[in-house]
């Protein structure tokens, strides 16, 4: 009896066994197959709402996680600087399709190209944090140098570089010179209403002008539209005496015409009146020869 109860004991044992090792491999085998890196970053500022376990992306497309947050104080100088221990899953970025070789000069080779550490805020509701990896060459980097792990070099988070662009500012001139600027202004300030009476004033002269001149315009208008209509009127009265002296010449150059050409009435009268002209210029000058050579012809005649 002792030893059935025995034996059932411990197939149930090992029947809890196998489960729970099907329900690792079911639910953590993706996890057991992918390889993780464990990276390292050191920040200079504040940490404040950031969490192990906050999420650590590239470009916003979660790639791992953080694992740890701790402080390194050196004890010559007292200064302390801030450690992030950092998981990373490779098999979330790629290089051209292939996934990233894992090797010890992997997290070298990134940070050699530009891959920097940097503090994301999550929320603003929550204030919670989390750490943004991206290509960032040519940036002015935090790099700590003296850690087990590979160290991927951080740089200041945008609430970081606007506290520390804060603090360039000397508020006190700053003030200062707005005191200045307002006690300046002051006489013009007590000025300003004169201004805006005299501005009105203005105003409304520029209205009554801008009135004035439309009546002028107005006027010129109706001024330019009755002499057109005059122009209109005259120039029909002219157009119809030019076509009256057009009919004339007309008839002047037929009458022209007819008394030019050779062969027309007019001219074979004055070329008849020219023959008997001549008949009796002829005639007469025959009777002035007679006469010179005897003048009793004109007693006797013939």
């Amino acid at each position: 009896m002792n030893a059935s109860r025995a034996t059932l004991i411990g197939t149930f044992i090992l029947g809890a066994l196998a489960l729970l090792v099907a329900g690792v491999l079911f639910f953590g085998g993706s996890a057991l197959r992918n390889k993780h890196v464990t990276i390292v970053s050191f920040f200079d500022a504040s940490v404040a709402g950031l969490r192990a376990g906050a999420p650590v992306t590239f470009r916003g497309v979660p790639i791992g996680e953080v694992k740890s947050i701790g402080v390194r104080v050196n004890p010559r100088t007292g200064q302390s600087i801030i450690q992030v221990n950092m998981e990373l899953v490779p098999h979330a970025l790629s290089v051209h399709g292939a996934p990233l070789p894992l090797d010890e000069e992997l997290v070298p080779s990134l940070v050699h190209d530009g891959l920097t550490a940097q503090l994301m805020m999550q929320s603003f509701v929550t204030g919670l944090l989390s750490v943004e990896l991206a290509f960032r060459p040519g940036e002015q980097v935090l790099r700590f140098g003296d850690a087990t792990l590979p160290e991927v070099p951080s740089v200041p988070g945008n609430f970081e570089a606007l506290a520390k662009q804060l603090q360039t500012i000397d508020f006190a001139a700053v003030l200062d010179t707005l005191q200045r600027t307002l006690a300046a202004a002051q006489p013009a300030l007590h000025q300003l209403p004169r201004v805006l009476t005299s501005l009105e004033r203005t105003l409304g002269t520029i209205d009554r002008e801008a009135g004035a001149s439309s009546t002028s315009l107005q006027q010129t208008l109706d001024a330019a539209r009755t002499l057109a209509t005059n122009l209109d009127r005259e120039g029909a009265g002219t157009l119809a005496a030019m076509r009256q002296t057009l009919a004339k010449a007309d008839a002047t150059l037929d009458g022209a015409h007819a008394l030019v050409d050779p062969r027309g009435h007019t001219a074979m009268q004055v070329q008849r009146a020219v023959d008997d002209l001549a008949a009796t210029s002829a005639r007469l000058r025959n009777l002035a020869e007679r006469v010179d050579r005897d003048p009793t012809v004109l007693v006797h005649g013939r």
